[in-house]
């Protein structure tokens, strides 16, 4: 049977004399969102949270469900606005002559899913003047959200609403 040292040489994780320190019962875990391009390269580094976790006792163990809920509803506001703002990139040019559409007007959308519901930006851009249109101007993320709510969401909502529970 090996010792507790011996398992931690075993481990791979033996330390020297001189590097070894006292360690805190407490630890700091900082959870980073990165975003990279299809090339790998990391183009956002984002702080979502930090945790301050003990591990003296059982029920310190791990996430808790409210940390869990916080970490998905903040990763899901992060992930969602980037790919938004990717997709806001791709509609901020004529699509005629490639010209750099001028926003007439900044509004927010609220957009629900099941981490929670999230505020997205969403520009009013105005038309180009080189090709006649039916509107001065448009919101581009009308053509992408065309509900408020997520199907997985609405999905879960029906699934677990009273009228589908039959007893």
């Amino acid at each position: 049977m090996l010792g507790i040292m011996d398992q931690l040489r075993y481990n791979g994780l033996d330390h020297s004399p001189a590097t070894q320190t006292r360690r805190s019962s407490r630890m700091r875990v900082k959870l980073q969102l990165v975003i990279c391009s299809d090339e790998g390269h990391e183009e956002t580094v984002t702080d979502v949270m930090t945790l301050n976790k003990n591990s003296q006792r059982i029920e310190h163990l791990g996430l808790t469900l409210a940390e869990a809920k916080q970490l998905l509803s903040i990763l899901q506001q992060h992930l969602l606005q980037q790919q938004i703002d990717m997709f806001l990139d791709t509609c901020s040019t004529c699509s005629d002559c490639g010209a750099l559409l001028k926003v007439k007007a900044h509004a927010s959308r609220s957009f629900r899913t099941l981490f929670g519901t999230c505020k997205l930006d969403s520009p009013r851009l105005e038309h180009c003047d080189c090709t006649r249109r039916k509107t001065s101007s448009f919101r581009p993320l009308s053509a992408l959200l065309t509900e408020s709510v997520t199907m997985e969401r609405r999905s879960r909502r029906v699934l677990w609403s009273p009228r589908s529970i039959r007893w």
